[in-house]
């Protein structure tokens, strides 16, 4: 899922934890210093895509306040993905 050039929101492209690494909270550190980065630089909100089959994935980002808003296939490879957008 590539962002629509249109789109006011900055996206996070891709973050990932190594398996062996992951439950120790880095990923939700590593979420709230990009937030903190976007909301220095002014902007108001953020979004991510995550893959259909990925619903750990998706139960991460909602867990830190990202809300569907749009289910949508990628652009590259038509796999259906939900949109999540937080207001920052």
């Amino acid at each position: 899922m590539h962002p629509d050039p249109g789109d006011p929101d900055p996206w996070i492209g891709l973050l990932m934890v190594d398996a062996a690494a992951q439950r120790r909270g880095y990923g939700k550190q590593i979420a709230s210093l990009v937030e903190h980065r976007f909301r220095g630089a002014g902007r108001g909100a953020v979004r991510l895509a995550v893959l259909g089959n990925n619903p750990r994935g998706l139960a991460f980002w909602t867990a830190l306040g990202y809300e569907v808003i749009d289910q949508r296939e990628d652009r590259q490879l038509g796999r259906p993905c939900a949109v999540l957008r937080k207001e920052l």
